[in-house]
């Protein structure tokens, strides 16, 4: 099937907004690289990981994170991340692909963003079995928001705009 090129807004973009937009999702690359280099340390990317870093671990004398420090990280995270989100998002709206698929796509990034500032407070004060949410969602979220990131670049700079010619 024929990608819709004529519905993208990005490759119409002219150079230094397309310029300042790809600046921009590059350092989302960068950082969202440093998060996952930053879970994996840790977590190790799983949920006994998870479990250990927000709940503890007595065996490997790691304390359980307290309430002021939860409370402290969701405050800077409910702040950052729908900013992030709304950035991203918006460019990714102004993409070529349908409605149904760009609803699905920020829909469900605003669930896993939801789900990853729970996270925390579920392993914390939960139970253990809450641990699973930290690599399923952390992977979801990952792949809607490179999703997000991904899409604006490719249609800024590869997706070919139909000239469609005025009769004189």
């Amino acid at each position: 099937m024929r990608y819709f090129t004529n519905r993208s807004l990005l490759a119409r973009m002219d150079l230094n907004t397309k310029l300042i937009m790809t600046y921009f999702l590059v350092f989302m690359l960068a950082g969202s690289a440093f998060s996952i280099y930053m879970s994996y340390e840790r977590t190790r990317l799983n949920d006994d990981g998870a479990v250990a870093y927000y709940a503890g671990d007595e065996q490997n004398m790691q304390f359980p994170k307290q309430a002021t420090e939860l409370t402290e990280t969701t405050h800077f995270h409910f702040f950052i991340m729908p900013i992030i989100f709304l950035t991203t998002g918006h460019l990714f709206l102004m993409s070529a692909w349908s409605q149904r698929w760009k609803t699905f796509v920020i829909s469900s990034c605003f669930v896993y963003i939801c789900l990853d500032l729970a996270k925390p407070w579920l392993i914390r004060y939960g139970t253990p079995g809450f641990g699973i949410l930290a690599p399923i969602n952390s992977a979801l979220l990952g792949m809607t928001m490179l999703l997000c990131v991904v899409i604006p670049l490719y249609e800024m700079w590869f997706l070919r705009i139909e000239r469609r010619e005025h009769p004189h």
